[in-house]
Formats: C-alpha cells, sequence, structure tokens
C-alpha cells in the first residue's frame, strides 16, 4: 500500500468513526459551497437543507439515460415508481395509498408486536455475557418490523431483504453505472422479488390485516411495477437506516455511563435519546438532488442541471451545536418536504422499544471489544459491536 492510499485510509476511518470533525470544517466554510473536486454543490446548513429538501425546483437525479435504469430503459418504469424517484401527481398518488398503513394508529398498534419480537431475539441470546449488538439485534430487528408492515411472511423475510440489497447495489440503480454481471445479478433479483410478490398478491385472503401488501392489493390502486417498487423502497430503507439507528443506540448504552439506570428510573425519555443519536450518528449523512432551475439559496446561485449534495449530517450537527430544538422529527434525518420518510415514526418507534426494553432486561452494557465500522460513509454505521451485558434476574 502506497503512502497516499494508506494516508487516505486513515482519514476514512476516522472520519467514520467521528465524522463531526468533517461536519465542523463543512460548516465553517458557509452553509452553501461549491465542491470542484465532486462537481457538486454541498449543502450543510440546517435551514438551506430544509429549503432545498422542501423545493419542487430539485429532485432525486436518478440513473443515467444510458443506463438498464433510466428513462426509457427496461426496468426504468422500475425506478420511476420508487417513493424517492417519483415526482408530481404520480408521487402523490404512490403517498395517498400507502398512507393508511402509516397513521399515528396503525403504527402505535404495531408497537406490541415490535416489543414482542425484541423480547423474542434477546430471549435467543439466554444468558449470553457477550455477544455482536449488530448480528444479534440491530440487523435483525428492522427485517422483522419492516417485514410485518410490508405484509411479507416471516419465512421469505430474510429472502426479500438479501434481493432488495442485490437490486440496489447491483445494478447500477444509484450511478448509473455497472458491470453487466452486475446488471444481470440485479435484474436477476428483481424478477424474483416480482415472482414473490405476485404469489402474495394471488392470495390477498392471506395477507396481514393493515400490512402496506393488504392495503393496497385492491384492483387499481398500485400497478403491479408499482408494488414490487414499493415492497423494494420500504423493505430497503426500513431495513437500513433503522439497522444503523439501532446499532447506534446500543453504542451508546455500551459507553455512556449511567444510561440504562436513567433510562429505567424515568430520569431520561427514550425519545430524547433517540433524537440525540439520529442528529450525532445521522443513519444516512446526505442525500442527493439535481436543479430543475436556476435557485438561489443562501445567497449562492444553483444552476439548472447543477448536482446538490444535501448533507443531512452536517445539518443535524448544526442543531447539536447550537443546542437548537430538532423538531418532531430528529432535525432532517428523515429528510423533509414531500419526499420526507413514510417511516420516520415506525423508526423512532423501534429506537424507543429498544432503550426501553433494554432497560427492563440489562442492568449494565459495556464494550467487549473494538465496534467495526462499515466502510461506506453515506450509510454510516456498524457492521460489528462486541458487547457484554448483565443481565436482570
Amino acid at each position: 500500500m502506497t503512502t497516499d492510499a494508506a494516508a487516505r485510509e486513515r482519514v476514512t476511518a476516522t472520519l467514520l468513526r467521528r465524522p463531526a470533525a468533517l461536519y465542523e470544517q463543512l460548516l465553517r466554510r458557509g452553509p452553501v459551497q461549491w465542491s470542484e473536486p465532486g462537481r457538486t454543490w454541498l449543502v450543510v446548513g440546517y435551514a438551506a437543507a430544509r429549503t432545498v429538501l422542501r423545493d419542487k425546483r430539485f429532485r432525486m437525479p436518478g440513473p443515467g439515460a444510458d443506463s438498464n435504469w433510466g428513462e426509457g430503459g427496461e426496468h426504468g418504469e422500475f425506478v420511476r415508481s420508487l417513493l424517492l424517484e417519483a415526482e408530481g401527481a404520480h408521487h402523490d398518488r404512490l403517498r395517498r395509498a400507502l398512507g393508511p398503513a402509516f397513521t399515528p394508529r396503525s403504527i402505535r398498534e404495531r408497537e406490541t408486536r415490535i416489543v414482542a419480537e425484541l423480547h423474542t431475539l434477546l430471549d435467543e441470546l439466554g444468558a449470553a455475557a457477550e455477544f455482536d449488538g449488530v448480528a444479534a439485534i440491530s440487523s435483525r430487528l428492522p427485517v422483522s418490523v419492516v417485514g410485518d408492515l410490508v405484509g411479507v411472511p416471516a419465512e421469505a423475510r430474510a429472502q426479500v431483504s438479501a434481493l432488495c440489497r442485490v437490486i440496489s447495489t447491483g445494478g447500477g440503480l444509484a450511478t448509473g453505472a455497472a458491470e453487466q454481471d452486475a446488471v444481470r445479478s440485479s435484474v436477476a433479483a428483481l424478477d424474483d422479488l416480482t415472482g414473490l410478490v405476485d404469489g402474495w398478491l394471488a392470495a390477498p385472503d392471506r395477507l396481514p390485516a393493515g400490512s402496506v401488501l393488504a392495503t393496497t392489493a385492491g384492483e387499481g390502486v398500485l400497478s403491479r411495477i408499482e408494488t414490487v417498487a414499493t415492497v423494494f423502497s420500504l423493505y430497503l430503507a426500513g431495513h437500513d437506516t433503522s439497522r444503523n439507528m439501532l446499532s447506534a443506540l446500543l453504542l451508546k448504552l455500551a459507553t455512556q455511563d449511567g444510561l440504562l439506570a436513567r433510562l429505567a428510573d424515568g430520569g431520561t425519555a427514550p425519545g430524547h435519546e433517540v433524537d440525540q443519536v439520529l442528529l450525532g450518528e445521522s443513519p444516512l449523512t446526505f442525500t442527493a438532488r439535481v436543479a430543475l432551475a436556476d435557485v438561489r439559496v443562501e445567497g449562492e446561485l444553483i444552476a439548472e442541471g447543477d448536482r446538490v449534495r444535501v448533507m443531512l449530517g452536517a445539518a443535524n450537527h448544526e442543531l447539536l451545536a447550537t443546542g437548537r430544538s430538532p423538531g418532531p422529527l430528529a432535525g432532517v434525518s428523515f429528510g423533509e418536504g414531500r419526499h420526507v420518510c413514510l417511516g420516520a415514526h415506525v423508526a423512532r418507534l423501534e429506537g424507543t422499544v429498544l432503550l426501553t426494553t433494554a432497560a427492563r432486561r440489562w442492568s449494565a452494557a459495556a464494550l467487549a471489544g473494538d465496534p467495526q465500522w462499515t466502510p461506506h460513509f453515506l450509510h454510516r454505521g456498524l457492521s460489528a459491536l462486541p458487547m457484554g451485558v448483565t443481565w436482570r434476574s
């Protein structure tokens, strides 16, 4: 390894452990700034981030026109049916169709099932004094929660999670460019997912009441492709970001003295701790947009066609640094505007359930080894979290 490569690796490792240093540096340069290496605008200030996320003159960039997933491509309709990619009346119709599964009442009714699933995962650990918190808890709970929400049978949830990951990372969905082998793998995974969804919709009476599939199974509510795209969108988003948030909460339990005790005796509100983690350890560090017209933001002219990177982590860090209220959805952790995350309240509920349940079942928690961060800055999270706990009798 060359000296330069080793230096870059050290910098990356440092940023993954503590991105606050990068956020502070970016915020000192101003709320909106041009990045020449990336040929993109960086929106780092909280107010500026909210402006861009809410302004309809910005939209997701989507795959390239020459991509298998782009406009006119074989699977372009699938991409256009994704919640984050759909715009205008199409987007509004998708949100309305999914709305009944995300009402406050629907979410409250899921709390009992989330609590039960977490107790099951903890029971499987038995009396183990040490375990990997990511493998045992934070990577498994979201698969169950989002599977229940979507209406995926329990025995198929792990398979669906794996298929969605292949579709996302193997076919150039984000970049518009991929090796042919990767494209073939992604298309095959999409075909497999479509086959599974077709099978579930063929027996609508067996779909769990209140689930997304049950809600949208009526004729004409969603097309076949829209239904598959919705399953993919919800499954992938509900798994990755929730896993990273739950991992960060477990890390906080293992490293912050007295937190378990304060949670147990009511000295600390679980919801407050969830919001602090979402602000300080943003599971999704940035999101991309492209300008559809000339737009001036915080005095900077963003020209039509310019690419924009909204630095969610930096915007949230500004709230932490200034002590400002994060609002009901923890700053911009879940986005804002028309593309605000549909499952934001479900994710926050997962976090509060984790903290409340852990405080009831553990009297102490500590690290049993070095946490391992995934080598991806966009979806920042832990790949392993060795923990040692003391169980309450």
